[in-house]
Order: C-alpha cells, then sequence, then structure tokens
C-alpha cells in the first residue's frame, strides 16, 4: 500500500501528476512463464507494463524474466520517456528464471549505462538477488553488490558526453574509436581508489574478509 503526500510540484513530461509522493512504492513484475503454463501466462510483459500504466505504479522488471533473446538494457530508455520512475531487478538469469548473484557481466553493465546516459539514477530503483545456496551467504551478498557497483561506476567513468556529442554530429568513426577505446580505460584502480576511500576492503582483501567475518562471527551464532 503506498501512502501518498502532497506537495506543490507537477511534472506532465511522463503524464504522470507529480503532486502526489509516496513513502512506498508499488510496483508490478513480468514474469515470462509459469510453471506448468509454459505456453500462457497472465504476467507477460506486455500485460504488466500496460496494467502498470493504467494503475499509476511502477513497472519492474526483471533481467532473468525474459526470453534469452531479450535484454533489459534496450528497454530502460523507452521505459524512461513514458514512466516517471522505473524499478529493476538486477539478477544472472538461468533459462527464463533469475535469483542468481549478478556478475559483472555485459548486460550488468550495459543496464547501468543505459541508466547513467539517461540520468536516470534518481529514477531508478535498484534491487539485486543472491539466492545462490551453494554460496556463502554474505559473500553472495556482497559479491552481488560489489559487481553492481563496479558497473555503475564505470558507467560513470565513461565520456558520456564527448560520445553523445559524437552521436550528435555523425561522426560514427570516432564515436566506435572511442567507444573501443574506453574498454582498455583503468577502471581497476578507479575501484581500488573508491574502496579505499569508502574504507573497505580492495578486490584483492575482500574474500579475506568474509573468510574471517564468517570464523570469528557468523559461526559462533
Amino acid at each position: 500500500m503506498a501512502f501518498p503526500q502532497r506537495n506543490k510540484t507537477s511534472d506532465n513530461r511522463s503524464g504522470i501528476d507529480r503532486r502526489k509522493e509516496f513513502k512506498v512504492y508499488v510496483s508490478l513484475e513480468s514474469k515470462v512463464f509459469g510453471i506448468g503454463v509454459e505456453s500462457y501466462t497472465v504476467g507477460s510483459s506486455e500485460f504488466t507494463i500496460n496494467y502498470a500504466a493504467r494503475h499509476g505504479i511502477i513497472s519492474l522488471m526483471d533481467n532473468g524474466h525474459y526470453h534469452p533473446t531479450e535484454v533489459v538494457s534496450d528497454k530502460i530508455s523507452s521505459m524512461l520517456l513514458f514512466n516517471d520512475r522505473i524499478a529493476l531487478h538486477l539478477t544472472r538469469p538461468v533459462r527464463w528464471d533469475s535469483d542468481h548473484v549478478i556478475r559483472l557481466d555485459d548486460e550488468t553493465k550495459e543496464i547501468c549505462r543505459e541508466i547513467v546516459r539517461n540520468h536516470a539514477l534518481k529514477r531508478v530503483f535498484i534491487a539485486t538477488d543472491y539466492f545462490d545456496a551453494s554460496i556463502n551467504r554474505v559473500a553472495a551478498m556482497a559479491i552481488g553488490v560489489r559487481n553492481l557497483q563496479k558497473a555503475l561506476l564505470s558507467a560513470l567513468l565513461e565520456p558520456n558526453g564527448e560520445l553523445i556529442q559524437l552521436q550528435n554530429d555523425a561522426n560514427f568513426t570516432k564515436l566506435l574509436a572511442m567507444q573501443e577505446r574506453i574498454k582498455m580505460m583503468p577502471f581497476g584502480d578507479v575501484w581500488d581508489e573508491y574502496c579505499t576511500l569508502c574504507n573497505v576492503p580492495k578486490e584483492e582483501d575482500y574474500i579475506a574478509e568474509l573468510d574471517r567475518y564468517d570464523k570469528e562471527v557468523v559461526l559462533k551464532r
């Protein structure tokens, strides 16, 4: 249940009256199929997106709830055109399902690029998952969250202003060259410095810290 709180602002860009701000945001998530009914699902992407739009709630996209050839990163820019806010459940899909620890893979990085390039960090709710029962629970959460932070940091470090200008100038040769050059930039050094500033273990140290926490805290509970 959402509890509206009135203010004096209104933004009709997306057709949504923003005078109603919520303390709790209601969202609806789609599913590509249901167990035993693979040929038909009521909560399909098309149904849930339109239902959310009709009832003024938030559409939530789970990147593990689409066909293997679909990617959520391709949907974000269009969704932001017509929605004041959207929600994402970032996970590692395993053939039409999800709930696995996210990795720093191409789709995770592309999703974060779309959020950053659309200046939507304050418009997108992001949730992660760590339902891999085969690995340590605390490590699962730490690995997944750190991978999401890495993807966001990587997107923020890209020269997006220059890329946009090249796109607008139709200088596609330099645009392609710049996109390839970005892949070679020393992101790892920036990440380590970020960890130092946040007073958390660097990449080569955090597994040892997790092991220490497991022995000194978790096993004594």
